[in-house]
This record gives structure tokens, C-alpha cells and sequence, in this order.
């Protein structure tokens, strides 16, 4: 092979790898353009919220629409918490269903999950899909029978029945979460705890529980969420606006007057979201965590 020949070759070489590196360059380029096309079509919908909260409008412009604001004001959350808008009754209220359905959900989902972790007996996997079965049937299929129970045992517009409510269901869930971790600990460490004469409840909140602890935070995180986010139950069982939780009192406000307050509205909206966001970013790894041990468990 002549040195020209070599030259040439070697030419068409680096011709194809640069329309390769080209070609790459461009479909990156794509997947970026596409990606930030998304992030701003997912984002807008955020922005105006916060415009309307949180500034004054223009005269003869409608509020339904994004626009440049006269100037900033916190006018709206004055009258969403101490205005007509109740905001500071209503998070109580949705802080106590809350906090009172997570405790109870984690205090049966704890002693349940240790037993069908560590447990043997028969129909066992059978019995744990079937809890699982309780989530697909839809909310709205049993909230009849629900609501006569609720009202033989005389908790009708009391917040005792939602947080009740809630907690029967967030149980199959976070049940499935707490035993997917309890079966990450070692049983040896509970033996040697036994030979050293600590009997079952003491290994059970001495060693396996704090080991567990990761697990039991993000079971009580996705409860909480799932109980924060509530509104057919409620809207069910409560009647007294005094008892209303934040998803009721939003819907109030956006059924109750004429002429809607759209930054009232909006600022209640923010609030209403304020625990979750701060939730998620102090706490993000432990969904992650609850997420692979809720698809992990049963194995």
C-alpha cells in the first residue's frame, strides 16, 4: 500500500469519526433542548400561583392569565390566614388528621410487619396479598358501608372518625414497607439478644426497631403525604367548617363566592403545599428507601 493510499484511508476515517462525534453532539443537543422545552412546559403552570399570590394585578386584566404585576404584596396571605380564608384553622385541623392517622397507622404497621417478617404460619403469603388486594378496590366502592360504621360508632364530623378513616387506608401500604424492612435485618442479632435473656418486645425496640428506623421514616412520610392529601373523606364525614382540613377549605373558597379571589386562592394553595415541598427536600432519600423496600417486600 502506497503512502498516498495510507493518507487516504486514514482521511476517511477521521471523516467518519468526526460526522459520528457530530451526529452525537446533535442527538445530546436534542435530548437537552427537549428536556428543558418539558421542565418550562411543567413549570409555567407554578409560575403564575406564585405571580398571584404574591403581587397585585394590573387593571383590566384578568386574573386567569399570567401578566406583569403593578407591584409585590402579601396582602393575599393577610386574608387567607386571618381573613375569610381560615388558613390557620384549617392546617391545624390537617396537621392533627395528619400527624394523629400517621402514629396510628405506624403503631399497628410496626407490630405487623415485625410479625409477618419474623412469623411463620400458615396461609402467610396469602395473607399478605390480600392486604394488598385492600388497595386496589377503589375508595369510593366501600365508602358507604364506611360511612355507617363511622356513624354506629358516633364519629360523624369528628375528626377522630377521618383520622380513622385515613389510617385504615394507609395500612396495606405502609404494612407492605415495614416488612420489607424488618426482613433487612438480621434475625442473627435477635438470637444473640435472646441468649443474653432480653425477651421479644425488648429486641424488637432495642435492636430491630432503631435499625429499622430509615424504613419507619419513610412509611411515616408517605402517610403523611397520602393523609395531607385527603379531601373524599373528609368532604364525607365532616360538615362543620370548624373541622375542615386545607384540600375542604380550598374547595370552599373556590365554591362559596361570586367573584373569586384567585390570590387568596393562591396563597392558600401555597401554604397548603409548604409541608410536603419541605418534607421531600429534607427527606428525599428516605422515599427513595421506602420505594425499593415496598417493591422488595414479600420476596
Amino acid at each position: 500500500m502506497t503512502m498516498q493510499t495510507q493518507l487516504q484511508a486514514q482521511g476517511t476515517v477521521r471523516t467518519a469519526d468526526n460526522r459520528y462525534r457530530r451526529r452525537q453532539q446533535l442527538e445530546v443537543a436534542a435530548v437537552y433542548i427537549f428536556l428543558g422545552l418539558l421542565a418550562i412546559f411543567m413549570l409555567v403552570p407554578f409560575l403564575w400561583p406564585f405571580l398571584s399570590a404574591f403581587t397585585t394585578k394590573p387593571e383590566n386584566v384578568s386574573s386567569l392569565y399570567l401578566y406583569w404585576p403593578d407591584s409585590f404584596t402579601l396582602e393575599h396571605f393577610g386574608n387567607a390566614i386571618w381573613g375569610r380564608g381560615q388558613a390557620l384553622t384549617l392546617l391545624r385541623n390537617s396537621l392533627f388528621v395528619s400527624l394523629s392517622s400517621v402514629a396510628l397507622s405506624l403503631l399497628v404497621c410496626t407490630m405487623g410487619g415485625y410479625a409477618l417478617s419474623r412469623g411463620t404460619f400458615r396461609f402467610k403469603r396469602a395473607l399478605m396479598f390480600a392486604v394488598l388486594l385492600i388497595q386496589i378496590i377503589p375508595g369510593t366502592a366501600t365508602v358507604l358501608p364506611f360511612y355507617l360504621i363511622v356513624r354506629n360508632l358516633g364519629l360523624v364530623n369528628t375528626l377522630a372518625g377521618v383520622v380513622v378513616g385515613i389510617s385504615v387506608g394507609t395500612i396495606p401500604f405502609m404494612l407492605w414497607v415495614m416488612k420489607g424492612f424488618f426482613d433487612t435485618v438480621p434475625t442473627e442479632l435477635e438470637e444473640a439478644a435472646w441468649i443474653d435473656g432480653a425477651s421479644r418486645s425488648q429486641t424488637l425496640r432495642l435492636i430491630v426497631f432503631p435499625l429499622a428506623l430509615p424504613g419507619v421514616g419513610a412509611a411515616s412520610i408517605l402517610a403523611f403525604n397520602s393523609a395531607w392529601a385527603a379531601f373524599f373523606l373528609p368532604l364525607i364525614l365532616l360538615s362543620d367548617s370548624e373541622k375542615f382540613v386545607m384540600p375542604l377549605g380550598l374547595f370552599r373558597a373556590l365554591i362559596a363566592y361570586t367573584n373569586l379571589d384567585y390570590g387568596m386562592l393562591n396563597a392558600m394553595s401555597l401554604l397548603y403545599m409548604l409541608p410536603s415541598l419541605l418534607i421531600f427536600v429534607f427527606a428525599r432519600q428516605y422515599l427513595i428507601k421506602g420505594t425499593m423496600a415496598g417493591a422488595m417486600a414479600g420476596q
